[in-house]
């Protein structure tokens, strides 16, 4: 299963998850988007981050600006380093964990039109359901952007497969983020959708709550708060981007 949509790390005393991920305690990945931090540190091993600077007296915007640098300058050494053979064939996983950090660098910067490049070449490079995962990327960049209908069209592609999936189900943090996305999409295309958005709404609650002796019960807290803001600002007629 892709990490392209995951939570914070469990205590000792819950269950983890391979999306799970223990981000460092230091002043850089102070105030850093969970997913920024995991997503370029599966990047690298231990000893390849100790030699960066991670200055942690840079705003939040540099330091995302410094982290793409790195990704894309690892990319093109790479990328050099197995030609004339593609890095997708020679190294695919390698490949897919460095775009997948750029492009979610691209989003925190506001990039849409870089991102969406980025997430097309996973899309066109990888086969087999690791596509759903950036489609589902590719849903979420849709509707950042106001694409709502396209939005809702690859969340509802995305939300079988992330149901059935054998590590997640229609509890998991997998399926109920692509279910908010599909309930924000909805919603903003107003009139009938919108009505269609505030039941799955109300039957998404349902299915929270219904958590407590699920697999995922650590995670029931933050879910029924996700949607609950979500909601809110929908009735409040809020861009609702981040679901």
């Amino acid at each position: 299963m892709s990490t392209a949509d995951v939570k914070p790390p469990a205590t000792s005393q819950e269950p983890k998850f391979e999306w799970d991920f223990d981000v460092p305690d230091t002043p850089f990945w102070k105030d850093m988007e969970f997913t920024v931090a995991r997503n370029f540190l599966t990047c690298y091993q231990p000893q390849d981050i100790e030699r960066m600077k991670l200055d942690g007296s840079l705003c939040v915007h540099d330091r995302l600006l410094y982290l793409l640098s790195e990704l894309q300058s690892t990319l093109s050494a790479r990328e050099v380093a197995v030609a004339p053979q593609q890095l997708h064939v020679a190294d695919s996983r390698t490949w897919i964990n460095l775009l997948l950090g750029i492009a979610t660098i691209q989003q925190f910067l506001d990039r849409p039109k870089d991102e969406e490049e980025t997430i097309s070449k996973l899309i066109a490079t990888t086969e087999g359901r690791i596509q759903y995962s950036w489609l589902n990327m590719m849903s979420g960049l849709s509707l950042r952007s106001g694409n709502f209908a396209s939005a809702e069209a690859a969340a509802r592609e995305v939300l079988p497969v992330m149901q059935t999936h054998e590590k997640c189900g229609p509890d998991s943090p997998q399926a109920l983020g692509t279910t908010r996305t599909i309930i924000a999409s909805m919603w903003k295309q107003g009139g009938a959708k919108e009505d269609e958005a505030r039941r799955l709404a109300e039957e998404t609650s349902a299915l929270i709550e219904g958590m407590g002796c699920s697999k995922f019960a650590k995670y029931q807290e933050e879910e029924r708060e996700m949607l609950r803001e979500l909601t809110e600002k929908l009735e409040k007629g809020e861009d609702a981007v981040h679901v």
